[in-house]
């Protein structure tokens, strides 16, 4: 039998993903929403860069997860248009595999535009103005530390925090005035990430207080509002807390296996995709985290 928790986020989960006319939340009054991350936002670019090579099936559309990712869930709950890559002419400057701190480099021309560099392009295109009715969603670092080759993360941690600082005072001084910044989650409980577990853990700690401390003087410009999305506490109480209260029976394991190239048979309860990507249910859970915050 489901527990009341579990049932809850299963009709919450089930109205983001099934329900694309009905908004199970309230708009709250955002004429779109433009992103800039890496792979946990990233709706497609990658996919359009590559001519449909990467992610490649098992993956769904495009995306690094088996299905929608979170913020396609909040669109699609607010009644805004769908989540498009930018490639394609949409909102989301999003690029699976970038850093904060410098674009990553793919041999000859190509590289991965850094998430800095995902906002320059926005500005580019918006003739150096930003909606102030828009919310702006800005989201990183995760690469960065799990990339990192060692050395203590203080030097990386202030680049990081930098970064997304700078990025949301770009934005602020364009126009904008809403802005949804995620948290560095900890990456020692991914699979990827356990290796290094003690560098990733006080690295993602040390990010998010940064971040935080550098961004508390933006938050007292009138009209201007950052709500963090804190995805370190969130993905803790997941998979350290008590996973089967979330209605999860896996979350070590990726369902995914990279190199043996096989799938799980339970996706739906698994909340690891690969070895760094959750699943679309867990995708749903910050979602649903970040309609919670914008209700209250």
């Amino acid at each position: 039998m489901l527990s009341r928790i579990t049932l809850f986020v299963y009709i919450i989960f089930t109205a983001l993903v099934f329900s694309p006319v009905t908004a199970l939340a309230a708009n709250p009054h955002f004429t779109a929403i433009y992103v800039f991350g890496d792979s946990y936002c990233d709706v497609g670019n990658i996919y359009a860069a590559t001519g449909g090579a990467e992610p490649a099936a098992p993956y769904f559309g495009g995306r690094f997860s088996n299905g929608p990712l979170w913020l396609e869930h909040i669109s699609n709950a607010w009644g805004l248009p769908a989540m498009k890559p930018s490639l394609l002419g949409g909102n989301d400057y999003a690029f699976g595999g970038a850093e904060v701190t410098a674009d990553v480099p793919l041999g000859g021309p190509n590289f991965i535009p850094s998430v800095p560099h995902q906002v320059a392009k926005y500005l580019s295109d918006n003739g150096g103005k930003a909606d102030p009715n828009a919310l702006y969603v800005l989201e990183g670092g995760g690469n960065d530390i799990v990339n990192a080759t060692g050395g203590s993360p203080q030097q990386l941690v202030y680049q990081i925090a930098v970064g997304i600082a700078d990025i949301e005072n770009q934005l602020r001084r364009a126009g904008a005035r809403n802005f949804l910044v995620a948290d560095v989650f900890d990456l020692a409980l991914t699979p990827i990430g356990r290796a290094n577990g003690a560098f990733n853990t006080a690295a993602a700690i040390a990010t998010n207080k940064a971040v935080g401390e550098m961004l508390a003087l933006e938050e007292l410009f009138p009209g201007v509002r950052i709500t963090h999305l804190d995805a370190f506490d969130l993905f803790n109480s997941i998979l350290k807390n008590d996973p089967t209260n979330f209605g999860f029976t896996e979350v070590v394991k990726p369902c995914f296996d990279q190199v043996a190239l096989t799938l799980c048979n339970d996706p739906a309860h698994t909340f690891f995709w690969d070895d760094i990507h959750p699943t679309v249910f867990g995708h749903s859970f910050l979602a649903v985290t970040v309609e919670t915050l914008y209700t209250h």
